[in-house]
């Protein structure tokens, strides 16, 4: 019998690591389940009523980012539940503070999440009898591909079970559980080579001020990945461009735009010019070129905010420098026009700090 009970127990085991099915997991591994001994189903409600809850959660930020979660799927109701094929699935919930091209686009009860994380309890009949619980670990890797976490904002993390909906239950709201946990700024600081990081994505938010960009006039946008500029090479920069009767800059608020690198369907991302080590030697500048309909045409601008997403090869962030924001605040009346300010310049050091805000009238004079 004892032998019986070990080979059962093995089968048990290898069954789950080798056909469990994870979502945004790059590498499955064993799951780690427990069975708790039944109570007497005597007193609780007739039918099916699974629930989930986190015993651990721990957010490890070195080699792309993973979570460790250990979970308890408990059967509430008096019948047994069969949990072959019956699916945990994890999403991370988070507010977005930084413009991003890959929003979230797993619904969950209405709501938009990033899958994070999921699997099969079992791919074969398990009973999972009144009271009783089944306990699982979940690990999640890579997640620094879509998230930033270097931040010291707080991020949800929902755990859902029966996600397939194979279960017929008498209760479906308790069958979800949300763990808050806080980024990790300032308590991972690793060596990292910068030099084998590049500038993937760039987003520009530009504040209107008191006088609108007119639909009829062009924009030309650039970030420049240095305080100089080499008039000859446009090759190694971030643009956008607003064609003539695109967009219409409204008056007192925002809009923004992403920037691709120039020639991107030739270009790679392995890009010396564009590193993050690059960046930190020569600084950089936003340019933004403004071809007014005609001559009478302002457009007053009050702030100017670049976001730059900085990746390997890939394509996880940076661990600390992932993600950089600047902002550079106009001095008052800072307007483009179609008679000498054709061109406003915003520069930032090395260390990502703004430096200098200008309006010029040739980009020779960058």
């Amino acid at each position: 019998m004892k032998k019986f009970v070990i080979i059962t127990t093995g089968i048990l085991i290898s069954s789950i690591a080798a056909l469990a099915q994870v979502q945004k997991i790059e590498r499955p591994v064993p799951d780690v389940i427990k069975k708790v001994p039944a109570p007497a189903s005597t007193g609780l409600p007739a039918g099916k009523d699974l629930s989930i809850r986190i015993k651990s959660f721990q957010l490890d930020p070195a080699n792309g980012t993973s979570i460790t979660l250990t979970y308890a799927v408990k059967n509430n109701g008096a019948d047994a539940v069969d949990l072959n094929n019956v699916g945990v699935q994890g999403y991370i919930d988070y507010p977005q503070t930084i413009p991003t091209g890959t929003p979230p686009n797993y619904m969950v009860n209405g709501k938009y999440y990033y899958a994070a994380g999921g699997h099969i309890i079992t791919t074969f009949s398990s009973l999972l009898n009144g009271g009783q619980e089944t306990e699982g670990t979940l690990r999640v890797f890579n997640l620094a591909r879509d998230h930033y976490f270097n931040t010291a904002s707080n991020y949800n993390y929902i755990l859902v079970v029966d996600n397939n909906n194979r279960i017929s239950e008498t209760n479906e709201n308790n069958n979800s559980v949300t763990y808050t946990f806080r980024g990790y700024q300032g308590t991972y600081n690793p060596s990292v080579n910068p030099s084998q990081y590049y500038l993937t994505d760039a987003f520009i938010t530009i504040n209107t001020g008191a006088d609108n960009k007119e639909k009829e006039s062009e924009v030309n946008i650039r970030v420049i990945p240095s305080q100089v500029k080499n008039l000859s090479d446009t090759y190694n920069e971030f643009v956008s461009r607003t064609a003539k009767n695109e967009l219409e800059f409204y008056s007192n608020s925002s809009r923004i735009l992403r920037l691709l690198l120039f020639m991107s369907g030739t270009s790679t991302t392995v890009n010396p010019a564009t590193s993050l080590a690059s960046f930190s030697l020569n600084g950089l500048g936003t340019v933004i070129e403004y071809k007014a309909n005609i001559f009478t045409d302002a457009w007053k601008i009050d702030q100017v905010t670049l976001t730059l997403h900085f990746k390997d090869a890939n394509g996880l962030y940076h661990p600390t420098q992932g993600v950089k924001t600047i902002t550079f605040n106009m001095p008052a009346n800072t307007f483009l026009d179609g008679f000498a300010k054709h061109y406003l310049v915003c520069k930032a050091d090395a260390a990502f700090n703004p430096v200098q805000v200008k309006t010029i009238d040739k980009l020779s004079a960058y």
